[in-house]
């Protein structure tokens, strides 16, 4: 075979055995998906298109059959990657079934008729052939087709924030889009050449290994299984073979039943010996596959600082799950927290598939009762011998099956099981070892501490609140307001807020801000807070000191952060004149602007020993007066539209910069 015919009968034989090897182990794999069985049939049209190729190419078979098998492929390949498409994401269009019949009408179009494909002949190993009429009105629609998959997956993958997701697309998209534009090379002089089979070679091992690599529709199991399987099985076979020979050589004595007999002590001391190359086997194919390095004690070592500075519940699950998923190289695993309201177990994170609604599972559950009582891992085998099991409720056993829980692991800390884990089959399809049942114990007590402590730090904040809130009322009767002064301005800053487009988030900083604006008066004298006349310079400027103290008292409360600033700044106004920076314009944080509006409002409408208390009109025309000036107007605008002014039409909600 000279050069010439190596480059033309290789790449397509490559081809073929990529894709071949490619189909079986999408046949092989479990369980089968819609999305497995369309890859299918994606996988066997490319591995028809390069067979016909080889066979058109070969020179020894009539050429106009398989070229039109060869042009048949194609078709088959676009309509089955455009339908992955579809269920890779889901959607639902309504004229997807038409894709079937352009398919129906155009393969046996293809196949039997020269509307397609009129002519085709190899002359001195050159392919010559001859387009039908129908060609381009049918091609047309096809690579629509093509390049609506290849915008959808490019949609997917600038969307997704997953980076093993971002890589499964880009190798397809990569890798489908050779195959697309070396098709149309045939349209071309060039296309006498097999361009477009040497395209399919390198799509069939990039597809490849994004399977491997990358866990494209999760079937590198059986590959590995496979590899590790014969890898061991050819090892084992080798050294018994060798261990055999050398004995045979070395003791000439034996012969017949002796021999048999000496031939099977050291096939049993061979096996002994060599098991543990098992082992290795598993963990060099591991890190082939996984690429991370399989250490519990960093694993470990990583958790314990994670969760030591960390006091969110569910930055902290999330992150023991992420990380044992990573690890281990776990399926799917969740965590359950005990709600200590009323004893029950809620789910509070999952990694993995996701699954139908989780059970609740309540104190005296069976799994529960057993967690709590032994303190120790149960496991899904021990889950169908107990008699204490027996009572599992049917929807709890559908979600353990569907969930493939394999492993339950309590999480207590002192004498009481705050929640469990549920650890599902691991990737490799092996059993959990005694190993790893230690490194999740390990794990667990770790986790049940760091849980413990987010919650302690929960309540100690909420705690906090509560008292800074009971302060807050205990501030209004002080200062001669009504106890709902402060809730009555938190709800109209809130109404504001929403009014104006601001986030839940945003919402209900503006309402604490609100609630809380007045704080800081707990640091003045009552000299000067209830002083029946008119306060002098000096009392003043002990007045303007009561939005800083607020800010201070609230400031180090995690949940308050952002409501620091909104009370600090409640008295500053839009045009620089008030305190205690003389902020201006939108320098005055967005909470503090709307604050402002409803507490002028408020002080208006309230009476004092120094002054009357002003009509809701007069002080409606005072808050108007001063849009622009003192008040954010667009914040004014919002508070005419939320006290239902009559003038609320000629003063719509305008949305407020948040700057």
């Amino acid at each position: 075979m000279n050069f010439d015919e190596i480059l033309t009968h290789v790449p397509p034989l490559i081809s073929a055995l990529i894709f071949g090897a490619l189909e079986l182990v999408v046949a092989l794999s479990t369980p089968k998906t819609r999305l497995q069985r369309i890859f299918q049939v994606y996988l066997l049209a490319m591995f028809f298109w390069s067979v016909s190729a080889f066979m058109t190419l070969s020179g020894v078979v009539k050429v106009l059959p398989w070229f039109r098998l060869m042009t048949t492929a194609p078709i088959i390949m676009t309509v089955s990657f455009f339908y992955f498409v579809q269920a890779l994401f889901g959607f639902r269009r309504k004229w997807v079934p038409l894709v079937i019949v352009y398919s129906v009408i155009l393969i046996p179009l293809s196949l039997f008729t020269p509307f397609l494909i009129k002519e085709a002949s190899l002359e001195a190993g050159k392919l010559n052939y001859e387009f039908g009429p129908l060609l381009f009105f049918i091609a047309i629609p096809g690579y629509g087709l093509n390049f609506l998959s290849l915008a959808e997956l490019a949609k997917g993958y600038a969307q997704t924030k997953d980076i093993n997701q971002q890589n499964r697309f880009r190798y397809l998209i990569l890798g489908v889009s050779i195959t697309i534009l070396a098709t149309l090379v045939n349209f071309t002089e060039l296309g006498k050449y097999p361009i477009d089979i040497a395209a399919n070679a390198v799509t069939a091992a990039l597809i490849a290994y994004a399977i491997l690599r990358h866990q494209l529709l999760d079937i590198q199991i059986v590959v590995r299984l496979g590899l590790l399987y014969s890898i061991t099985t050819a090892i084992l076979g080798l050294i018994y073979y060798l261990a055999i020979s050398l004995v045979l050589q070395t003791v000439e004595i034996f012969s017949g039943s002796q021999i048999f007999l000496l031939s099977a002590i050291v096939a049993v001391v061979t096996a002994i010996v060599i098991a543990p190359l098992r082992e290795s086997a598993q963990t060099w194919i591991d890190r082939f596959f996984y690429r991370e390095k399989y250490n519990a004690g960093l694993m470990l070592q990583r958790l314990s600082l994670a969760t030591a500075s960390v006091l969110d519940l569910g930055k902290v699950t999330m992150t023991v799950l992420s990380d044992i998923i990573e690890t281990l190289h776990i399926i799917h695993a969740a965590i359950f927290i005990k709600d200590n309201s009323n004893g029950n177990y809620k789910i509070l994170a999952e990694h993995g598939s996701r699954i139908k609604s989780a059970p609740v599972f309540d104190s005296d559950h069976p799994i529960v009762k057993w967690l709590a009582k032994n303190n120790s891992i149960l496991s899904k085998n021990e889950l169908g011998v107990k008699p204490i099991f027996k009572s599992i409720w049917s929807n709890e056993i559908d979600y353990i099956n569907e969930f493939q829980a394999e492993l339950f692991v309590p999480l207590s800390t002192k004498g009481d099981l705050v929640g469990f884990l549920i650890a599902g089959q691991k990737k490799s399809a092996q059993s959990y070892t005694f190993d790893d049942e230690i490194i999740l114990s390990t794990l667990a007590n770790q986790t049940a501490i760091a849980i413990e402590n987010a919650r302690l730090y929960e309540d100690l904040e909420n705690t906090f609140v509560q008292t800074v809130v009971t302060l807050a009322n205990a501030i209004d009767m002080r200062d001669t307001y009504t106890s709902s002064h402060s809730q009555r301005i938190a709800e109209w800053a809130a109404d504001i807020a929403r009014t104006l487009g601001a986030s839940s988030q945003e919402t209900q900083a503006v309402y604490w801000g609100g609630l809380l604006h007045d704080i800081g008066k707990i640091g003045i004298p009552d000299s000067i807070l209830k002083k029946p006349s008119n306060l002098d310079e000096s009392e003043w400027e002990v007045i303007r000191k009561h939005t800083i103290l607020g800010a201070q008292l609230v400031a180090p409360i995690k949940k308050l952060a952002d409501v620091a600033p909104i009370i600090e700044c409640s008295h500053e106004r839009y045009d620089g004149t008030g305190y205690p920076h003389g902020l201006k314009g939108d320098e005055i944080p967005f909470g503090a602007r709307i604050v402002s509006v409803v507490d002028s409002y408020s002080a208006m409408r309230d009476e004092r020993s120094y002054k009357k208390s002003m009509s809701h009109k007069d002080a409606m025309d005072e808050i108007k007066r001063n849009s622009g000036i003192l008040y954010d107007p667009q914040v004014v605008n919002a508070f005419l539209y939320i006290v239902k002014d009559e003038e609320k039409l000629i003063f719509p909600p305008i949305k407020l910069s948040k700057s």
